[in-house]
This record gives structure tokens, sequence and C-alpha cells, in this order.
């Protein structure tokens, strides 16, 4: 497609050759958003920010392409509060520390799991979630969970340390660990990634909170969890811990199955070969413990599966023009699938991380400093550990070396 054919270019003032190729335009680093895609001409100044302006508006995910309603995933169980409450009562009465203890904790959980606290509703769904089509339904959405009556305000500086240090109950930790066991999912740590806790933070953070990262303040762009990582979790479970009505902040996913039922043909023939790059994720590689090099080459389309897809908005690269052209149309159809979803404290959002993608979009900040506290916390998942080992911290089962 050429600039010159689109109508909505006119109305940015574009005034470029006609032979500017749509597939340029995407292709942008996020700190600088300067373009770079190897082969793009030097087009004069005007021009360049005028894609930028584009690429910015209509295709990535810091724009307000609002929705009708804050969240299109359906739910899946709605705790009543007798329910929760019972739940919560068993989970306060584990002792044992996640974070310096996590095999004691974990046995814990499994003996509440064997008990009347975790109810025959809640049992059914998560039977019905293993046994159903993640392809088909890769979501499981439910409100009114259990969560900590007593949340300490982290440090912007420190929130990880914090967490350690002040959270004196489990109950968050306690509900994602056991709601894995009910899924019969694997949680792990990345020793690069809050030095290896299981439990991890989407809470932004003063040093990161410009990056892509789960301690990013503002927007994060469409991607699958550690999208080139030599370890690639198959679920992603989040409990939202704290957030304020003042603000909109939304986690919108697209289901693969849209998304690739939506390509052409031909755009998925190049999606499948190895003409793509994407950089090991931000948090990843702020780390001490272990250097990662350089990500290796991929293809975005499959892996996991046939249908895996391996993407980080505006950090996925082509490697030639047909591999640009064919991001631009993958972010395009993106946007226009996406369903937002708004956690707010006490709700849970599980997803197959192999079978959608999901992003983080600040649609409305009505309160800067609860922006800024905001707390979600998440599990990263695999199947089984046993094909990961050889990945694994020396003397750990469940921790990534990397």
């Amino acid at each position: 497609m050429r600039l010159g054919h689109i109508p909505w270019m006119r109305s940015l003032g574009l005034r470029g050759p006609r032979s500017v190729e749509l597939s340029y335009i995407p292709i942008l680093t996020v700190s600088t958003w300067r373009l770079t895609c190897p082969s793009l001409p030097r087009y004069n100044a005007d021009l360049k920010r005028s894609l930028i302006c584009f690429t910015r508006r209509y295709l990535s995910s810091d724009t307000k392409e609002r929705n009708s309603t804050t969240n299109q995933i359906p739910v899946d169980l709605f705790f009543s509060d007798d329910e929760r409450d019972l739940l919560k009562s068993a989970l306060l009465r584990v002792s044992e520390n996640p974070y310096s203890a996590f095999s004691h904790f974990d046995e814990h959980i499994k003996r509440i799991i064997a008990t009347d606290a975790v109810t025959d509703r809640f049992r059914k769904l998560c039977e019905q979630k293993c046994s159903g089509d993640i392809y088909e339904d890769p979501y499981v959405l439910m409100k009114n969970c259990p969560v900590d009556d007593e949340l300490p305000k982290l440090s912007f500086d420190t929130p990880v340390i914090d967490k350690r240090n002040l959270k004196k109950t489990y109950v968050a930790e306690g509900f994602l660990l056991l709601y894995a066991r009910l899924m019969q999912q694997e949680p792990v740590g990345y020793i690069n990634v809050n030095d290896g806790d299981i439990f991890q933070d989407i809470h932004p953070m003063r040093r990161m909170a410009q990056t892509q990262s789960q301690k990013a303040l503002d927007t994060i762009f469409f991607h699958k969890d550690l999208a080139n990582h030599f370890v690639r979790p198959d679920w992603v479970n989040i409990l939202g811990l704290r957030a304020s009505p003042a603000n909109e902040i939304l986690t919108s996913f697209v289901k693969n199955k849209d998304l690739l039922e939506a390509l052409s043909t031909e755009t998925k023939d190049i999606l499948r070969q190895e003409v793509f790059y994407t950089p090991y994720d931000d948090l990843t590689t702020s780390s001490e413990h272990k250097e990662l090099g350089q990500a290796p080459n991929h293809r975005i389309l499959g892996g996991a599966t046939d249908y895996d897809f391996r993407f980080f908005e505006n950090r996925t690269v082509g490697l030639n023009d047909q591999a640009c052209e064919v991001i631009s149309d993958v972010l395009a159809t993106m946007h226009s699938l996406k369903r937002p979803l708004l956690i707010s404290k006490g709700d849970f959002i599980g997803s197959a991380n192999n079978e959608c993608v999901h992003n983080k979009e600040v649609t409305r900040i009505g309160d800067p400093d609860a922006q800024q506290n905001r707390w979600l916390m998440k599990t990263v998942n695999v199947r089984r550990l046993d094909v990961h080992q050889q990945h694994m911290v020396e003397g750990q089962v469940r921790i990534v070396n990397g």
C-alpha cells in the first residue's frame, strides 16, 4: 500500500512521495520513537515526523481508542462474599513466607485445597477450564476474589524490597498459587526478574518507570510475556490488589484465533519466516544476575504451537521490507480486535500466554499518586518443569537462570 493513496495521510498534512511504503511506518524504538527499519530511505524531517505521528495516533497502544465498555471479557466466576471470606480466612492462617520458604508455602496451599475452603463452584470451573480448548477460550476472569485486608504502601524507589519487608499476610500469593495448582500449572521465577521471586508485582518503580516492563508507570504495548525468552510461560495470572476508580488503566487482550482469522494467508506465510528480531525484555536485561547477550532472530508465528505468536509491539522489528510491511498489518489488525479489561481490587484474569497477546493502556488519570501506587500481583506458569530444567539456576527446580 502506498502512502499517497491513503486519505487519512492527507488529513495529517503529509506531502511526501507517493512511493513511500506503509511497511516502514510502525517500526520504532520505544525510547526515542525513531524509525528503525533498516531499509528506510532518507526522507525529509517533516515526512518522518508525520510517520511518527501516524504510528502514535493510529497504531500504538497509547492511543485513546475508547470502547463503549471497559470490560469486554466475560466473567467466569463471581465469588460471593461468604465464599471469598471462607477462602481468605484459610489463606490468612498461612504463616510460611512465599519469598523465603516457597516449598513450605506450597505445601500449606495444597492442604487448603483439600478442605472445604475451596468451594465446589471454584473447583468445577477449574476442571472445565483445564479440559477446555484454550485456543478458543484463553481467558479465566473471576471477580470478588480474596485479597489481603492490609496492604502496605510501597516505595516508588524500592517496591519489591518493601513488599518483602512490609507485607505480613499472604492472601494474594496464596490465591494465585492455589489457582495454579487447581489448573495444573507450575509457577516459575526468573533470576533476572525480582531476584527470582515467584510472585511478581505489576507496580511502578522510579528507575524503570519509562520502560516496557511490569515496573512501567505508563502504557505497555501489545506483547506476549517474555516473547523471545528461552523459557516462555504458558500462562500469565494476574490479581488486582490496589487500583483507583479515578484512573482508567486498561489491560486489553487479543486472541490469537481472532488475529489469525483476520490476517491474510500471504501475511501469515511471511510471519512464519525467521526474519524478525525482538530484544530481550527490559526487566530481564536490567538485572546484574545473568548477562543474556543478544536475542536470536525468530519467526513471529509458530513456536510452542503452530499458532504461537511471538511479538512485542514497537520492539519486534522486521529484517527486510516484507517483514516490515506485515508488522504494520499485524498492528492495525491487533488494535481493531482488542478487548479491554479494567482490573480492580479482587479481580483475577488468567490468560494463556501462547494463545493471546495483551497490553496495558493508560487512558485516563485523575489521581497521579494512585497511578504510582497501583498494584497488581502476577505469576507466570508452565505446563511442566522438567522440560525447562536445563535453563534453571543450579540447584533450583523453578527459578530460570535468566
